[in-house]
């Protein structure tokens, strides 16, 4: 795994590199549209790690953080090591062509235990205890509670939720204040889990679409989506324009004929 790096390989993960900061950048300062460059940034190292290896995409990492540590400061490098560690973890398992149930299953538990380190440490540098958090946590939830119940009883469901559903929310809410070290990280692991499917999917998409041979991460739930706004996007650009000869557009049609093949298949 450590060897010299060759000079394309130096060029390319730098530059690559470079394009994931600027994407941290625009999710940091943008007002709008965080959300899509957080998504994006996964992707580039993604990419790095299928283009020229794990290794050069470690070092790409290292540059990254160098990089926009330089620009904002250490307190970027948090988002900027877990949406990049998540792009060298999907980069590195579907260059193996590892299963998607295990795909998901370890980027979930991994990215759970990325946030539960990143709360210690957080404690550690601030020195807030972590007692003012699980205070503030079951304040927060005390608010919540009321907050649905009131709703509850606009809509006439108030005597069930008092009389069923309560109860086992707050038995629930009980024993996960009283054991919250490991209460946190079931918190975060139900969080992480649609975030980890929805990143994957993205990412795997993207990465077919720029010609990578990885396994398709295709669902019900989302290829039907994605196979009509593909299909939408290539009926929009003719195929003899400028545009529609480009390689990312021949890719892009490629697979909305693979998509469409398997969707009649699948019928």
């Amino acid at each position: 795994m450590f060897r010299r790096l060759t000079a394309i390989e130096i060029a390319e993960g730098a530059l690559l590199a470079d394009i994931g900061v600027i994407f941290q950048l625009l999710a940091l300062y943008l007002p709008i549209g965080k959300s899509i460059f957080q998504i994006l940034s996964p992707i580039v190292f993604a990419i790095i790690v299928l283009r020229r290896g794990f290794y050069v995409g470690m070092m790409s990492l290292c540059v990254a953080v160098f990089t926009i540590g330089i620009m904002s400061g250490p307190a970027a490098w948090p988002a900027l090591l877990l949406q990049c560690g998540a792009g060298l973890f999907l980069g590195l398992v579907m260059q193996h062509r590892m299963g998607h149930f295990w795909i998901v299953i370890l980027g979930t538990t991994a990215g759970a235990l990325a946030l539960y380190i990143l709360l210690i440490v957080s404690d550690l540098l601030t020195g807030i205890p972590l007692s003012d958090l699980v205070k503030s946590l079951q304040n927060t939830f005390a608010q919540l509670i009321a907050l649905v119940g009131a709703l509850a009883g606009s809509i006439g469901l108030g005597h069930w939720w008092h009389l069923h559903l309560l109860p086992l929310v707050n038995a629930i809410a009980q024993v996960a204040f009283k054991y919250w070290l490991i209460g946190f990280y079931v918190i975060s692991w139900i969080f992480v889990f649609p975030v980890v499917i929805v990143v994957y999917y993205i990412t795997n998409l993207l990465t077919r679409l720029l010609g990578y041979k990885v396994r398709p991460f295709a669902t019900s739930m989302f290829e039907g989506p994605a196979y009509n706004l593909l299909r939408t996007l290539t009926k929009l650009i003719p195929p003899h324009s400028k545009i529609g000869q480009r390689w990312f557009m021949q890719n892009l049609r490629k697979e909305v004929r693979r998509l469409g093949i398997a969707r009649q298949k699948a019928k």
